[in-house]
């Protein structure tokens, strides 16, 4: 399949054990180099901080999804060859951005983990009544209902995100989101998780404008070696303030994948390769319609090894 037909598509953040990336980021030549390049940007050894913690979304965790995903593309442009877009969800655009060769690698490892400290900070205060529930398998025109519903009676939402037919991700007040995920059982839906602190929030534009200045200070993003493929319209972008300008975006408004998987294969993508950690987005049914879908992860590569 030719490069043109095939996107890179990197995921966001996702719950996750050392187990599952530690024997790949000190081992596999395609991480051990940029792994000591993130130890030396940070000062500390990020496999090691990992072992002291389980949260998925730290600094130090940030920083290993980052190394992690960019080895792994390092792999599959070696072994199933270049692509002619990419494309990220949530913190994967950021990874798309150093992919893209927007940001050199170790500004993009300083990037990542300052906006996981920035966050941390931001939410000790901010929001904190706020949760991102995500649910699935409700119509559209039930879901449609229960937002009217929450309207009428003067309750505020956000619609964080719209991934799949019936899969939304919709940010409240925590006191609300019983009778919510209640109503969108009666709905013949199901309520998968909850995200604390909530994500992708028309609320948190002091959390964008924060990290902007404090982590994104004369940081200036390179125009695109690969195409980026935005999630938000599904349009091209073709300079570095345009992916500088995604990447800031996307603490404020919702994950749009049935749309920017069309865009995607209007352009011709029939490939699409999910580069990382992945649990949810390959198993998609939009994902599924419209791509032959190659996971690359560690499995992936140590199946390779073997054969």
């Amino acid at each position: 399949m030719t490069a043109a037909e095939t996107a890179y598509f990197f995921p966001g953040l996702d719950g996750f054990k050392l187990a599952e990336i530690g024997k790949f980021l000190v081992l596999s030549p395609f991480a051990r180099d940029r792994l000591a390049v993130a130890d030396e940007v940070l000062g500390y050894s990020v496999t090691r901080a990992l072992r002291e913690s389980d949260d998925y979304a730290s600094p130090a965790a940030r920083a290993a999804t980052l190394v992690n995903a960019l080895s792994l593309a390092d792999w599959a442009k070696e072994n199933l060859g270049e692509p002619g877009f990419c494309v990220g969800m949530s913190f994967g655009e950021l990874i798309t951005a150093a992919y893209a060769e927007c940001l050199p690698f170790a500004d993009a490892v300083r990037i990542a983990a300052g906006i996981g400290e920035c966050e941390l900070d931001y939410f000790r205060t901010a929001h904190q009544d706020l949760v991102t529930q995500v649910v699935t398998r409700v119509a559209a025109e039930r879901m449609d209902e229960l937002l009217s519903d929450l309207s009428d009676r003067g309750v505020w939402y956000d619609l964080s995100g719209h991934v799949d037919d019936g899969h939304y991700l919709i940010t409240m007040a925590e006191k609300h989101l019983e009778e919510f995920t209640a109503g969108a059982g009666r709905a013949g839906g199901y309520s998968l998780y909850a995200m604390r602190p909530a994500a992708h929030c028309s609320a948190f534009g002091p959390l964008r404008d924060r990290i902007e200045a404090e982590v994104l200070r004369g940081t200036v993003f390179a125009d695109p070696a690969v195409p980026v493929v935005s999630d938000v319209d599904g349009s091209v972008l073709r300079t570095g303030r345009a992916v500088r300008e995604l990447v800031l975006s996307g603490f404020l408004r919702p994950l749009e994948w049935r749309s920017t998987a069309g865009a995607l294969a209007r352009l011709g993508v029939r490939r699409l390769c999910v580069v990382g950690l992945d649990r949810m987005w390959f198993r998609l049914a939009v994902t599924k319609k419209n791509f032959i879908v190659e996971q690359v992860n560690q499995t992936t590569v140590l199946r390779h090894r073997r054969g």
